[in-house]
């Protein structure tokens, strides 16, 4: 796998994520598979609720079929997505660069064989004070609306993980949320279900982010008076993935913003210098 972080990048023309010229990183690569730090507002794959969002699948395998030379080096044959991730989700998306592969790829995925640890932020003294929380409402698709909502009698299983990381005398925790099976919003409503609505939110009745003001009240700047964020305050931090025998830890540093929302509402950052709650 390729240790390489942040010198090899992977990038999209404008017009095909969008208006702007895209550049990921790639975490991990091998001969079967490519994986690299997806930004928010980007689909992964064309999914039925993610109408009109653009889709890495389709960005990823139009420029290799025009021969990008950046891609074609990969030495994929086509690029295919292992999972669904929320668009509106940052963090790390994994691609097949071959058929053969992708069908391994989504085997495992189907067979639970990785393992996804996001990190969230949500209210301080959320899910009732506890520390730790297993969700495992059966979840089902909502019949006209692009969300998912518990049931007990339709729904298929589900299983979230919560821990609690860091807490801030500002109102506000950091948490982290870990599976083995990823469904379509499935950390965004097990949250819910629990008192943790996810910051920035708005399906699932989550938290609007706090001003900057509230946060900096000594500071005076122009920008004091917007929202310390923008967005859903939601990233996967890191996938495991069986590798030849082995297991692959493929992490996605946190976006800059979300870096800078963890400062300034005071909350540790694990693995950085400060101890976890």
């Amino acid at each position: 796998m390729s240790d390489s972080r942040k010198k090899n990048l992977i990038g999209f023309a404008p017009g095909l994520l969008g208006d702007a010229p895209v550049r990921m990183s790639i975490v991990g690569e091998t001969d079967a598979w490519i994986a690299v730090e997806k930004p928010a507002g980007v689909a992964v794959r064309a999914y039925p609720w993610d109408a009109g969002v653009p889709d890495m699948d389709a960005a990823l395998n139009k420029q290799l079929q025009a021969g990008k030379p950046e891609l074609v080096k990969l030495g994929a044959s086509l690029f295919g997505s292992a999972y669904y991730l929320d668009p509106a989700v940052s963090g790390v998306a994994l691609f097949a660069k071959s058929r053969d592969s992708l069908a391994e790829l989504r085997n495992c995925v189907g067979s639970a064989e990785l393992r996804y640890r996001f990190w969230f932020v949500a209210k301080a003294g959320a899910a009732g004070g506890a520390r730790e929380v297993v969700a495992d409402a059966p979840l089902l698709a909502h019949n006209t609306k692009p969300k998912m909502i518990p049931s007990t009698a339709k729904g298929k299983k589900a299983k979230t993980e919560f821990k609690l990381l860091s807490e801030s005398g500002l109102g506000w925790a950091l948490w982290e949320a870990t599976t083995s099976f990823l469904r379509p919003h499935q950390v965004r409503v097990h949250a819910a279900i629990h008192e943790l609505s996810i910051l920035g939110d708005v399906l699932y009745d989550g938290p609007e982010a706090p001003l900057l003001s509230v946060l900096l009240p000594n500071k005076r700047t122009s920008g004091i008076r917007y929202p310390v964020f923008s967005g859903l305050a939601l990233h996967l931090r890191e996938v495991v993935v069986p590798n030849s025998g082995e297991e692959a830890s493929l992490r996605a540093e946190l976006p800059r913003h979300f870096r800078v929302m963890l400062q300034r509402m005071q909350l540790a950052i694990p693995g950085e210098g400060a101890s976890e709650v």
